[in-house]
């Protein structure tokens, strides 16, 4: 794998990373709407799902 595909992944995967901490501090904001937490954390569990497969990819364990 070359440097700038290594460094775009790991931007991508930081990108993935901030979203899941904004959608976490919402969920904590809003607690007490179950609606709004289902939702956010299905979100959230893609986003979690992405970005082992970046980390996956980065680490030689699948190919992209």
């Amino acid at each position: 794998m070359n440097i700038l595909k290594r460094y775009r992944l790991k931007k991508q995967q930081k990108e993935l990373m901030c979203r899941y901490t904004i959608l976490e501090q919402l969920q904590i904001e809003h607690s007490e709407d179950e609606y709004f937490h289902r939702c956010t954390q299905k979100e959230m569990d893609v986003l979690d799902e992405q970005a082992e497969h970046i980390r996956g990819v980065l680490e030689g364990r699948w190919d992209e």
